[in-house]
């Protein structure tokens, strides 16, 4: 967690600091006495556990892990232009610690009014609202739609050098949905509320100074090039967090995209005044409406104005939905990026991370009414307000969208075979192997349109760099390791030996951390974070014992938490899986030693990995399938639950030594992914064996529960087909409806409440869709479900449930 100066050395700043630090009015390490079951802090003092307290650095010898790099196959050049490798080793900030040294003045009663000075001192862009309604008034587009709407009204054509006026005054009324005039002062009230606000809610907000300084030298060396940030979506606070955060660092802040569809009139004219756009209601469905909306995005990127886009709808776990409001202003973009109205647009992918964010235990839609957003307002600055922890947002690389563009045509234009060709004869067990199919398409769609291709492969990218450079916070991790391996409980002294070591694992896999310290007080600062959802206990032995609440809340909390760390471990947790699988197949008595070949492993693999949806695998079309799954095993080898067996009686595949001169030479073809031992003529094939130590046993276990939750939720969508089938045609959300419920009865049975999300419900119904279960078809109430002729078999659907449950892992 970084430090209360503005500047740190590489390691970060301490969490201790954080906690023993001068703001000990809110206690976040210490666990209170409801926390701890009546237990006392010095009934857990650490100095009794007998284990050593050493200091967790999240560094690499002088850098911290370098995150948010660009596609390397995609945006090769960029990756050059904007690289901040001499930035690493700048620390963090605070960016709510404002001293005197922000406001350049000394004295008693500054201190007292810094915050003040601060915002006031800020400049605000100057509000072009009157200008941009002349301009777009003024577009042939805008034009041609009102013909176009005249003539379906049986109206007489309105030439387009004279619009009349009340074609002008529902142009202007369209654009008066989308923004309105800003208030310069409102803003600077806005931003110093925020500034009380977030220092009552969070102990810091990090920032990382080398992403600053990239963003800084980006802006500063294409000074008429537009940025459009690409932000993971958390919690609603995040609408007014970034631009505070761009506000604070001298840099231009952006239009908000906000999705306002369930925003009250007085909240709606609120964020416009500080710079939030929207949608206009209703007003794609005609042409105006589409026209305007275009006109608008042509205008604010031509004019070098950057753009705020939250790429997720509501916050959930383990899957991450694109909200549609998101995707319509990415089409949008990309049109006016293809139309020619600007030359380049710079990328920004934006990941946030919080300890814990409001509105995490389902309460996200408090500000939809004025109420609302009063009734938080006087929770958050009341006395006995207790701390959220730490909060931090991390800027990628930026990268060139032209580039992106130019680079998709030509190495993507082909689509992919859909799922009912490559899995479906696998899941009825009609055809053995997958390895005809070079690649599995996460879009699951034949005929898709090329700009609908473009926008969905660009989403993916996007959403994929945002996440990778969201950072981990500690309480994350012990959400993880409460949940899906110590469910019934475990020792603070093994928290304290696990946590270093998974700590190192999150760096090595490129994924960044949000703390560093002694291991106590990290520990401790996640336990306080964890109240409402664990449990101390004492034993005889003297050692404390944490469990985990058995209730809705507790698990659903858990579980947000630690589905943080599924992409961090997913491409492991897919290779665990399809070991699970592999093992399944063998007899129960198996006492020889167990290997596998290579192509087995693949193939289960991408069965796998085909079955999960995009929204989980967040797998962008540039990645060959093929590749990836050779990129698990590298990985399950490199982290010791496989390894190398080569047959004793074969010769050695690096003997070069007695393999003779031929006259031919072995060339292959570029897009032949055979194995390179094939080349030499010898039919060798590379086998594995697992690991056995006791330490790869549990990891094991740990890489199988993260996706367990994914997979039972498929597998109770399967049985819920099977035991209460469809009775007709049934639109889409009424079956997800009826899905969650049933998700809720089987949770009451196990506690396994993180199998109940409405988000993983949908994602498996159109997996099913995309596999051939359900025929869709569109209606004006929406997607209609019907059950497909070869589901009609009760056979297939228990085929479908048995190939889904061979990769789950029974406790």
């Amino acid at each position: 967690m970084s430090s209360e100066e503005s500047t740190q050395p590489p390691n970060g700043t301490t969490i201790g600091r954080c906690i023993t630090g001068s703001r000990n009015r809110h206690r976040p390490g210490a666990i209170t006495p409801g926390t701890a079951e009546g237990l006392r802090r010095s009934r857990i003092c650490p100095f009794g556990l007998g284990l050593k307290l050493e200091t967790l650095h999240p560094f690499q010898g002088q850098y911290r892990p370098f995150v948010g790099r660009p596609c390397q196959s995609c945006n090769s050049k960029s990756m050059e232009a904007f690289f901040y490798k001499r930035h690493t080793k700048m620390g963090f900030c605070n960016a709510i610690r404002i001293t005197e040294e922000n406001t350049r003045y000394r004295g008693w009663l500054v201190r007292r009014l810094c915050h003040l000075l601060f915002i006031w001192g800020k400049p605000v862009d100057q509000d072009l609202s009157i200008e941009w309604s002349e301009k777009i008034c003024k577009f042939p587009r805008i034009q041609s739609a009102i013909e176009i709407e005249k003539e379906k009204n049986d109206r007489p054509p309105v030439s387009a050098s004279a619009p009349s006026n009340e074609a002008h005054k529902e142009v202007l009324s369209i654009f008066g949905h989308i923004q309105k005039s800003l208030s310069p002062r409102l803003i600077r009230i806005t931003s110093w509320i925020l500034v009380k606000l977030l220092n009552r809610l969070y102990l810091n907000l990090q920032l990382h100074c080398g992403q600053v300084a990239t963003l800084k030298e980006a802006s500063a060396a294409c000074p008429k090039t537009p940025l459009v940030f690409l932000c993971t979506h958390p919690s609603w606070l995040d609408f007014f967090l970034v631009p505070f955060i761009l506000f604070s660092q001298n840099l231009r802040v952006p239009q908000v995209a906000w999705d306002g569809t369930d925003c009250s009139p007085l909240i709606r004219w609120f964020l416009q005044k500080v710079g939030v756009v929207f949608i206009p209601p209703n007003g794609l469905s005609r042409p105006v409406g589409e026209a305007v909306l275009s006109a608008y995005m042509e205008t604010l990127l031509t004019e070098g104005q950057h753009l705020l886009v939250f790429l997720e709808s509501t916050p959930s776990s383990s899957c991450r939905h694109v909200s549609p409001a998101a995707h319509e202003w990415i089409r949008q973009m990309m049109s006016a990026m293809q139309s020619g109205a600007v030359s380049d647009i710079l990328i920004v992918p934006v990941g946030i991370s919080y300890d814990s964010c409001p509105g995490s235990d389902g309460s996200g839609r408090q500000l939809a009414s004025f109420l609302g957003l009063w009734r938080f307002l006087t929770s958050a600055f009341c006395p006995w307000a207790s701390s959220l922890g730490c909060a931090r947002v991390d800027f990628a690389q930026p990268f060139s969208l032209q580039e992106y563009i130019s680079n998709y045509t030509w190495k993507h234009s082909a689509p992919a075979p859909c799922l009912r060709e490559t899995l479906l004869p696998r899941v009825l067990d009609t055809r053995n192997s997958m390895f005809d199919e070079p690649a599995l398409d996460k879009d699951r769609a034949t005929a898709q349109e090329p700009e609908q291709a473009l926008v969905n492969g660009f989403l993916l990218h996007s959403l994929r760099a945002a996440v990778s450079c969201t950072a981990i916070m500690p309480s994350h991790i012990i959400a993880a390791l409460l949940l899906h391996k110590y469910r019934v409980g475990v020792s603070l002294s093994r928290l304290l030996s696990d946590l270093p070591e998974i700590t190192e694992d999150i760096l090595l896999h490129g994924f960044d951390v949000a703390f560093s310290g002694q291991r106590w007080d990290i520990l401790r600062h996640s336990l306080y974070i964890l109240r409402h959802c664990t449990g101390l206990y004492v034993a005889p032995s003297n050692d404390v014992y944490v469990l985990c609440r058995e209730s809705p809340n507790s698990i659903r909390e858990l579980a947000q938490k630690s589905s943080s760390l599924l992409p961090v471990f997913l491409y492991e947790a897919i290779g665990a899986c399809a070991i699970h699988a592999l093992l399944a197949q063998l007899p129960s008595l198996c006492l020889v030693e167990i290997l596998f070949t290579q192509d087995e492993m693949i193939e289960m693999m991408m069965c796998l990995g085909s079955l999960l949806h995009r929204n989980i695998l967040i797998m962008p079309p540039c990645q060959n399938a093929y590749l990836v799954c050779q990129d698990i095993l590298d990985k399950l080898v490199h982290c010791g639950l496989l390894s190398m067996y080569e047959d004793p009686s074969a010769p050695a595949a690096c003997d070069t030594g007695r393999r003779r001169f031929v006259d031919k030479l072995m060339w292959r073809d570029f897009n032949d992914m055979s194995d390179s031992d094939s080349d030499i003529g010898e039919n060798l094939k590379r086998h594995y064996k697992l690991g056995r130590s006791s330490r790869n046993a549990d990891f094991f276990v740990f890489l199988c529960h993260l996706l367990n939750p994914v997979l039972k939720t498929y597998e109770r969508a399967a049985l819920f087909l099977q035991e209460r089938g469809m009775a007709g045609p049934e639109p889409e959300t009424d079956y997800i409806t009826r899905l969650h419920q049933y998700l809720l009865e089987k949770a009451k049975e196990d506690c396994s409440y993180e199998c109940a999300e409405r988000s993983l419900a949908a994602c498996a119904v159109r997996t099913f869709i995309d596999l051939g279960v359900f025929e869709c078809s569109q209606s004006c109430h929406g997607s209609i479900l019907h059950l497909s002729e070869t589901f009609l078999l009760e056979d297939n659907c228990k085929n479908l449930t048995t190939f889904i449950q061979q990769f789950i892992y029974r406790r």
